[in-house]
């Protein structure tokens, strides 16, 4: 696939340029609602950034910004306009490494922390003859992938809320900015930041982690990762951390790219992982 389709699919979905969000909510919304809209989601927004710098009591990080994520997917329209200005870059460039790595999409496919179902549905298309599931803890977002999946016209994707349903099922694992959420990082406060630890921590943190997702793939399957690190030691114990649960770097597959997210830079790493016999 071109360039011009992973446009063409953007724009079916409704993703579009935006480089004002709260403009976008008032032209949507009308005045007065978009209005509430921008005040609200101010407050979600402070109160994540506090949640996820100071902690929460004994809350998980991956549940520190659940009130957020269901206030931007309390709607398909609501959702799109917030993907159109946090990531419509960075669909672009993760579809572009996806369709550069075709052939490791084999089989039943699974995307964890789907989200809204962008990027699931485009796995779906692109791979008709395969069930992809895409898995999301947040009820508002697996309602909003189902509406989108409706718009498009994707037949073979479902979405689900039930990680268990697919232990060891899926021939192709894509897990895309979810395991730095799922890593238990003490509050920034408490400890040096992450990538000061040495490499052997870094796989120590990330082996929980590691080891449910190799669980979630069949032996020979391939785990496709687009992560939110730096290429340090932590994204380094990551790999280590795969790799002792049974997934190993497929040579050849690694990039960096970096790209803005909203109004600020982050920079990904994208690298293919086969399952072995550990």
């Amino acid at each position: 696939m071109q360039e011009f389709d992973i446009k063409e699919y953007l724009t079916r979905a409704g993703i579009c340029r935006i480089t004002e969000l709260d403009t976008a909510l008032i032209e949507a919304f009308g005045q007065n609602q978009g209005s509430r809209h921008i005040e609200r989601m101010t407050q979600l927004f402070d109160q994540s950034e506090e949640r996820l710098v100071y902690g929460k009591g004994d809350t998980p990080y991956l549940h520190r910004q659940e009130e957020l994520v269901d206030y931007l997917n309390q709607s398909l329209e609501m959702s799109i306009l917030a993907a159109s200005f946090y990531d419509r870059v960075f669909f672009r460039r993760v579809m572009e490494y996806l369709l550069r790595y075709d052939t490791y999409w084999t089989g039943d496919i699974v995307d964890i922390g789907c989200g809204n179902g962008i990027l699931t549905c485009f796995l779906a298309l692109q791979r008709p003859g395969s069930v992809v599931t895409g898995l999301e803890l947040s009820g508002n977002a697996v309602a909003v992938a189902e509406a989108l999946a409706k718009k498009l016209q994707v037949n073979n994707v479902h979405f689900t809320s039930q990680v268990m349903s697919v232990q060891g099922q899926c021939d192709s694992l894509f897990s895309c900015r979810t395991a730095h959420e799922n890593v238990a990082w003490k509050a920034l406060c408490e400890e040096p930041a992450p990538a000061m630890l040495p490499i052997e921590e870094q796989a120590r943190r990330h082996r929980d982690y590691a080891g449910k997702l190799a669980a979630m793939v069949r032996t020979g399957g391939y785990l496709v990762g687009v992560e939110r690190y730096e290429d340090d030691s932590t994204y380094a114990g990551l790999v280590r951390a795969l790799a002792r649960a049974g997934l190993h770097q497929v040579r050849g597959t690694h990039m960096q790219f970096s790209c803005k997210n909203g109004d600020k830079t982050a920079v990904f790493q994208a690298m293919v992982f086969q399952k072995t016999e550990k």
